[in-house]
Order: C-alpha cells, then structure tokens, then sequence
C-alpha cells in the first residue's frame, strides 16, 4: 500500500521541488521511496544495512523512472539494495540517440565517433544523482552496480564500461547497440542477457556485436541468453544479483554461464584493447 501511495504523491511534486526525505535514521527501519533532485527517485528498503549496496537502474527508452524501481522493488527487499534511478532528459539516453542516428558521411569525425562514448549529460544526471542519493543515506560506491533494461541497457554498458564512472558491475538486459567506450575500465564485471525471440531488439546484435565488443574492451563478460522476447525473467535478474552482490542467506548463487554461445551471425574478432 505504501508503494502505492509513494508513486502517486510522486507524480504529482514538481520537478524542481524534490520531496524532503525522512531523516537517515529511519530510512533503514521501514521502505522509503522518495524523489530526488533532476526526476530521480530514491527506494530504501527496510531491510538495508547502515551502509547498503547500490543499484542504479536506467529505463527503456518511452518509459519512466518510478517503473524501474517498481520491477524491482521486491528484490531490493528481499536482498537489503538500495535502489536508483535516474531519468533520461530525453525519451531515451542521449548516447543512444546518437548512437541511433545515422553519422554524417561528410564528417569524418561523426564517422569515427558516431558509435563511441567519452561523457554525456545524462551520464552526468546519473552521477549526479548518485551524489543527491549519498547526501541523504551513505551508499556503499564499492558495492554499487549500473543497470538498464533495452536502450537503459545499452546506455549502461557504455556508461559502465568507461574508466571515468566507478561501478562494481554493469548489467544489461537486453541491450540493442554496440557503442564503443573511449576510456574503457579493464576487468570490469559485465553481465549482459538477451532473449533470443525478441521482436525488438536483436538477440544476434547482443550475442555478434555487442559482446564481442565488450570483451575487446577487456571487460569480464559474463552472456546469458534465454528463451524468451524482449524482457528480464526473474530468473535471469536473480542471476545477475547474485553474481554481483552474493546470493541469498541460505542459498547457492545461481550458476552463469560459460563459454561464447553461437550466434546468428557474429562479427570479426575484434581485437583487443589494452
């Protein structure tokens, strides 16, 4: 019922006005969803430490903030994460509007750079939004993941990959372009899915092009494909928490797999980059 109420209050506080957050004290005693600065929103669940990990979760492209907290409210629950999710100023990331664009073939710098990410405003809005969130609750930003579903995904990956955003971990459900990262973060833990039915986004662009990329990269990949459309199933979000923030008291960690997956097509190997 709380949940409830916190969404409708939320849409109804301007922009510009964040709604005032109880005092840190009680945030760790019963769930909390509040608006941050810039259409952000906050979700402490009852069950978080006095330091809690972090999940930043970036939306789809049509879609909103308060969903993504919504989709994964029960698992911030059950695990004692914070969530975070930011908004887009657009209706989508700006680095996947650029990515989506066709380069100019007059330039050759949009040619070159059409498909790479260095920094954005939106990167800046989810960092900074990061900070608004640790003004109001110490985070632990050893233990904090970036997350994104379809055009949140890609934006994520590129985001995630970069040297100059610390994330213990980039996860992306069911990205849709391969865009390069400038500045890469070597070791950095991947997880990425993909259902291979998906009518949207194309299973062979995540498992041909955008995987190999990430691994070139030097990112520790880690695909997961299922049977299924454009979607997270629980079992594959469970996966992926699991991996980066340990499995539930009492439970083995579900297993990732191992191994490259064929795909419907792939691109050249691409080569690696120190």
């Amino acid at each position: 019922m709380f949940i409830a109420v916190a969404f409708l209050v939320l849409v109804q506080v301007s922009h510009s006005q964040p709604i005032a957050p109880p005092a840190e004290a009680h945030l760790v005693h019963q769930s909390r969803l509040f608006a941050l600065p810039d259409r952000a929103v906050g979700y402490v669940p009852a069950s978080a430490g006095l330091r809690p990990p972090l999940l930043v979760l970036l939306h789809g492209a049509g879609h909103r903030q308060a969903e993504m907290v919504r989709d994964f409210e029960a698992e911030a629950d059950e695990r004692g994460i914070v969530l975070l999710a930011p908004d887009s100023r657009g209706s989508t990331w700006d680095a996947v509007s650029d990515a989506e664009g066709p380069p100019d073939v007059d330039s050759p710098l949009s040619r070159k750079f059409g498909h790479r990410f260095s920094r954005s405003r939106d990167a800046d809005r989810v960092e900074a939004a990061i900070s608004a969130l640790a003004t109001i609750l110490p985070v632990d930003r050893k233990r904090t993941a970036l997350a994104g579903f379809s055009d949140g995904a890609t934006f994520a990956l590129a985001m995630g990959m970069s040297r100059d955003h610390d994330f213990s971990a980039v996860i992306a459900w069911s990205p849709g372009i391969a865009i390069e990262t400038e500045n890469p973060a070597r070791g950095r833990k991947v997880l990425v899915s993909h259902g291979r039915q998906d009518a949207l986004l194309k299973f062979s662009v995540t498992c041909g092009d955008i995987v190999p990329l990430l691994r070139s990269e030097g990112g520790d990949v880690s695909f997961l494909p299922f049977d299924g459309g454009h979607d997270a199933p629980t079992a594959v979000k469970d996966a992926f928490l699991d991996a980066v923030f340990g499995p539930l008291p009492g439970k083995a960690a579900r297993p990732l797999p191992t191994g490259t997956p064929t795909c419907l097509h792939s691109t050249a190997d691409l080569p690696f980059r120190p």
